[in-house]
């Protein structure tokens, strides 16, 4: 991102719920259709109906790639997504303590928080865990991370929320503790939170200031493979596509942002295959979110 732009998205910051609007127009290429907004990644009322009334959850133990666990990546980035592990079923009383301690958070925008990557070998003792809370067909997922001491809570492909654990973190610790009674990570007193994320109260987690952004070296194909199922249906439009451009220029995580569900696999295939000049800071690459329009027209 540009430092000009940059200074337009620190001055947006300054709100408790943003979403990444601002940062969009960086990482747009020209294309007919512009790419939509963000969601809020902070929805509170939404929030607080989604946890009312629960019937059940389950409780897991998370891992895995933490960058935009809510994101759609295919069959292409199978091995880029969150996963789960020691499933454990819990009842509707539990369910119900459970979000009774998160409802009474401030809610935050869910993109102020870091991702990274984290290691499924048990004898890791990461304390992430995964609860998915379920009523009637709505299930919302609520990601604990005691590391960072917060909670991040979206529904399938949408972001609604981050929530700070603070106060009611030991009595989060200690309700997964009766569910999950074999975990030895919850047999030990809760970890303290990092402080990084307290830090910089107005940062963007995944966000980065560079001097370049990414820029299109090649793709995989030179124009995406056209789906035959949306060909005959006539669906044509534009997938834009979040792109996670490494230091080397290789595209390492992708994750739809918006378009026809039709197209949406051909476009993440495209841009696996895709590389860049990467990013660069104070004359150094770093790796950036850069976003990739993917077109598709019946009339080419």
């Amino acid at each position: 991102m540009h430092r000009a732009q940059t200074r337009l998205l620190a001055a947006a910051l300054v709100g408790l719920c943003l979403g990444m609007a601002t940062a969009t127009a960086a990482t747009r290429s020209p294309v007919a259709e512009a790419a939509p907004d963000f969601p809020s990644g902070c929805e509170f009322d939404r929030i607080q109906s989604r946890l009312a009334s629960p019937d059940s959850a389950d409780v897991a133990r998370a891992c895995g790639n933490l960058r935009m666990p809510w994101g759609y990546r295919g069959w292409y980035g199978r091995q880029r997504t969150m996963r789960s592990y020691g499933q454990r079923a819990a009842g509707g009383d539990w369910a119900r303590r459970l979000t009774a301690l998160l409802r009474d958070a401030p809610v935050d925008t869910i993109y102020r928080v870091p991702g990274g990557e984290l290691s499924c070998d048990p004898a890791a003792g990461a304390s992430v865990y995964l609860v998915r809370v379920h009523r009637g067909d709505q299930t919302t997922a609520v990601l604990l991370r005691f590391d960072l001491g917060v909670a991040l809570l979206f529904a399938a492909e949408e972001p609604l929320g981050m929530m700070r654990l603070d106060s009611v973190g030991d009595s989060l610790w200690a309700l997964l503790a009766e569910t999950l009674e074999d975990d030895p990570v919850l047999r030990r007193p809760r970890p303290a939170p990092s402080a990084a994320l307290l830090a910089e109260p107005h940062a963007l987690g995944e966000f980065v200031q560079v001097d370049t952004p990414p820029r299109m070296m090649g793709r995989g194909r030179e124009l995406p493979y056209y789906p035959r199922a949306a060909r005959e249906k006539g669906i044509q439009g534009t997938v834009f596509v979040l792109a996670h451009v490494v230091e080397d220029g290789a595209v390492d995580d992708a994750v739809v942002h918006a378009g026809p569900v039709e197209l949406r696999d051909a476009a993440l295939e495209t841009v696996w295959g895709m590389r860049f000049k990467p990013a660069r800071a104070q004359g150094k690459p770093v790796a950036m979110w850069t976003m990739v329009p993917t077109a598709f027209s019946l009339h080419r």
